[in-house]
């Protein structure tokens, strides 16, 4: 899977950059999907991103703590979101390329012995938690499928590979990570049954300050159901637009409410 992955990436990363490359300033300076956020934004975030991950791989390799943000996120992602001093639009472009390919290359090298290595965080920088080297394709993936999405170039929808591997990742992780550093609604608690038709059915709960999500038979029950493709329900997840409306049912208003519970 983590070869299908890695190709994956790839394959994505190329499409994005090759949508890039054909902007003019005024074209990369336009607004996003994202509110706030400039194509050229983007550009910066990603461009960061597969430097981060390369630096990552390497000190996992060597079993050395890292972080995705040395120095704190708080104090280090402003400037990764913009170009450097004397940085020309198109100069980002170019670097994003070439840190991708850095990237693939480095990847493309491991053995399935090596892909075992642990992404280890500083003890005062903690943020993904230990994660093995593994699931550093999937994060990457989720940044350029989603991303992709966001820059409003055309680009093909998200990938089967894509979906197939980041929603169970998603429902799991909320175990440990309910929000993307945003504001979690407290008042809303109750269980979810998350359901697709073309994928898997998960049971997720808050109760008591805590969460419980896990893997259930079709057909369990909760207090709210949301039923939709296993793409939309990933959308849910990432805070990015659905294009099938979910269906309801119990607790409806519970149901609408999810979003709120994990932002």
């Amino acid at each position: 899977m983590t070869g299908e992955l890695v190709a994956a990436v790839r394959r994505r990363t190329g499409e994005l950059v090759a949508a890039l490359g054909t902007l003019d300033e005024d074209g990369l300076r336009a607004p996003s999907a994202l509110p706030g956020w400039s194509r050229l934004t983007i550009a910066c975030h990603l461009r960061y991103g597969a430097e981060a991950f390369g630096r990552m791989t390497a000190a996992a390799l060597e079993d050395r703590p890292v972080s995705y943000y040395p120095g704190g996120r708080a104090a280090t992602r402003p400037a990764t979101l913009e170009p450097g001093p004397g940085e020309e639009p198109a100069d980002v472009v170019e670097s994003l390329a070439e840190h991708s390919a850095a990237l693939d290359a480095a990847w493309r090298r491991l053995s399935d012995e090596r892909w075992e290595a642990v992404v280890r965080e500083p003890d005062d920088q903690p943020d993904l938690g230990p994660l093995p080297l593994a699931r550093m394709p999937l994060l990457r993936l989720t940044e350029v499928e989603v991303h992709g999405s966001d820059l409003e170039l055309g680009l093909g929808d998200w990938s089967e590979v894509f979906v197939r591997a980041a929603l169970p990742f998603r429902l799991d992780w909320l175990n440990r990570r309910r929000t993307n550093h945003r504001e979690v609604d407290a008042s809303v608690t109750g269980s979810w049954l998350l359901t697709a038709p073309d994928g898997p059915t998960w049971r997720v709960a808050v109760e008591g300050g805590g969460v419980a999500s896990v893997p259930v038979a079709a057909g369990a029950t909760a207090d709210a159901v949301v039923e939709a493709p296993a793409r939309d329900l990933l959308a849910l997840l990432l805070g990015r637009p659905l294009r099938t409306a979910p269906r309801y049912g119990g607790d409806t208003e519970l149901g609408r409410a999810f979003a709120r519970a994990f932002p």
